[in-house]
């Protein structure tokens, strides 16, 4: 693999990460003590609880970062982002929250079941969108793109909704509840409303953010898709906070979710169309052809198609070429990015070059070893196991009109 982009978005030359770590410790000052307290006041609960939304986290963002389209981003920024989300974010909310509560109440004179349905989203949307907005700000994190935002921001949110999950579970526990009822939290606010959770929020939000700082419109149009982006995800956060739509804990949570799931599905959507053009247009008009085609980008376009094309070699040339393929792919596309990202003749992109280099000259030394170990009947001929050109992956081989 290439060296990430730059070292992280841990850079001790930019302010805002200073002010970030400050911001972090005071979120981590106001949050431990109720961690604590959560642990220590229902020792088995608590304990249940924080192994559950533990594991929960970890295999969430080690699942999202592996199934990324295209790029594998700096593990340390991803780290950033996750933490923020995990405990900044809630820290400050901590503080945040009640004071606007406490404003409403006194606004109204007394309480209202709307409360969390317009101080939860007012707090909490903006606070995740300024991390994002703090990494896009960080030379070191070099958000580029509405895809680098929409990842960072489904970090943060998911980050946040494992701190949030976990103190939820355990407020349940303080009060008398037993291990059963903190697995059925985690069921319902891990599995049932986790899809259309603080992580799809932030993601939409995150998606802006890239947007904002990585397209070439105008500062009006940008301006009004960050615009729209936050106040359609505070809008959703608040209706699925609402006493709207009373049908019972889980009907009402698939109904106010769907709305928030087909957001998140549409701008997971643009997202990828966008990277995707981007990437096509480097492939035809930056990239020379000898490293990287419009060819060889078409058996790339997609996870299915790279998944496809691997199960082909493996059909004909065996699993180890495969996994020389598999990493081809992956040395075609980091050509790709680098070259999008720093500009043919960087130093990064002489680096993935080399690499590129390399895993081509490796999957003809497994394309040719396994065709001379084959019986002469299979060695060639129509619908034999001829051996591919390894400058680029199979050709024709995915289902027509796919992309």
């Amino acid at each position: 693999m290439i060296a990430p982009r730059t070292a992280s978005a841990i850079d001790v030359r930019s302010p805002v990460m200073w002010v970030g770590a400050a911001l972090f410790l005071i979120g981590a000052v106001r949050l431990l003590p109720a961690v604590f307290r959560s642990l220590t006041e229902a020792p088995g609960p608590g304990l249940l609880a924080f192994t559950l939304w533990s594991a929960y986290g970890i295999v969430g963002a080690l699942l999202i970062y592996r199934f990324e389209m295209f790029e594998r981003r700096s593990l340390r920024t991803t780290a950033v982002a996750f933490v923020s989300g995990l405990v900044l974010v809630p820290g400050i909310a901590m503080v945040a929250s009640p004071a606007l509560h406490g404003i409403l109440v006194s606004l109204r004179g007394s309480a209202s079941d709307w409360d969390s349905a317009i101080a939860a989203p007012l707090v909490e949307e903006p606070l995740k969108l300024l991390v994002v907005l703090a990494l896009a700000l960080i030379p070191g994190a070099r958000m580029r793109s509405a895809s680098d935002g929409l990842f960072f921001g489904v970090m943060v949110g998911l980050g946040f909704q494992v701190t949030e999950n976990f103190l939820y579970s355990t407020q349940w526990s303080a009060q008398g509840a037993d291990p059963q009822l903190v697995l059925q939290t985690f069921i319902l606010r891990g599995f049932v409303t986790g899809l259309w959770s603080h992580a799809t929020y932030a993601a939409i939000t995150g998606a802006a953010i890239g947007y904002f700082f990585g397209s070439t419109r105008d500062l009006r149009t940008r301006s009004l898709v960050l615009a729209f982006a936050l106040g359609a995800a505070m809008l959703l956060h608040g209706f699925f906070n609402s006493p709207l739509l009373q049908l019972g804990v889980v009907p009402s949570a698939i109904l106010k979710g769907i709305p928030v799931l087909l957001l998140g599905l549409a701008t997971l959507r643009w997202v990828h169309m966008r990277e995707r053009r981007a990437l096509r247009a480097d492939a035809r008009d930056l990239v020379p052809d000898e490293h990287v085609s419009p060819d060889d980008f078409d058996g790339l376009v997609t996870r299915r198609v790279r998944r496809r094309n691997r199960r082909i070699m493996t059909d004909r040339f065996g699993p180890t070429a495969a996994l020389a393929f598999a990493r081809l792919q992956r040395a075609q596309l980091d050509t790709l990015i680098t070259a999008h990202d720093d500009g043919v003749g960087s130093a990064r992109y002489v680096q993935a070059v080399q690499e590129l280099r390399f895993a081509k000259k490796d999957l003809r030394a497994e394309v040719e070893a396994a065709a001379a170990a084959q019986p002469p009947a299979m060695a060639g001929g129509p619908g034999g196991a001829t051996p591919p050109d390894p400058e680029t992956p199979p050709a024709g081989q995915r289902p027509a009109g796919e992309r």
